[in-house]
């Protein structure tokens, strides 16, 4: 349940961060880039507890 939730804050994250820090400059960071890869690492990780809810389940069920 926790890598859902963190992986959905990190969706939301990097959405944020795509929409409006595109103006926003630092030296060596693009934060529209880095908000594009919170969105993947995010994605990644909700799907990875979607998956450990539905072994466990399945597991229990056996």
């Amino acid at each position: 349940m926790r890598d859902v939730v963190i992986g959905t804050l990190g969706i939301v994250l990097g959405l944020v961060l795509k929409l409006y820090a595109g103006d926003v400059d630092l030296p060596g960071i693009a934060l529209d880039k880095l908000g594009l890869i919170l969105v993947a690492v995010g994605a990644l990780d909700l799907l990875f507890g979607i998956f450990r809810i539905a072994t466990k389940s399945r597991r229990q069920a056996a």
